[in-house]
């Protein structure tokens, strides 16, 4: 097990453990519209990771820009094996940890999910860096930086 570089700390909004890469976006970000769940992109053209995959990543955003579409979306993705793996925001909405809730009770698949982190320290991460989140303690562990 890699020993971390770094450690930042969030309140564990979704249980479940993740180890691996994160796409890091400084924007709001929308499911319903915004992610194709048959490949894992973001499909907004208006996003700053419009083109970049998300499957089996850790994505890094702000909040929610909902809708009540956005669990419909996710599961998609979730049931194409194409969702993000993990997910880490500045505030999670109630319908990003739906997203997590609803994984878990239709396919047994944990998606972490953990935010209260200062703006300061969701910039402290970059698209590339390996992670390791756990989603019950809201720890996050800089592995390797990009």
């Amino acid at each position: 097990m890699s020993q971390p570089q770094r450690v930042l700390q969030g309140h564990g909004c979704a249980v479940g453990q993740f180890e691996g890469e994160v796409v890091v976006s400084q924007q709001p970000f929308g499911f319903w519209q915004g992610l194709d769940p048959e490949s894992g992109v973001v499909i907004d053209k208006r996003h700053d990771c419009c083109g970049a995959t998300i499957k089996g990543k850790a994505f890094i955003f702000p909040y929610g820009r909902g809708s009540t579409g956005t669990p419909g979306i996710f599961l998609e993705a979730v049931r194409n094996g194409c969702a993000p793996a993990a997910i880490i925001n500045v505030k999670s909405e109630p319908m990003i940890i739906m997203c997590a809730i609803l994984a878990e009770a239709f396919f047994k698949v944990a998606i972490p999910i953990v935010d209260g982190l200062e703006l300061a320290t969701q910039e402290a991460l970059r698209t590339g860096d390996r992670v390791r989140i756990d989603g019950a303690t809201g720890r996050i562990e800089i592995l390797a930086r990009a």
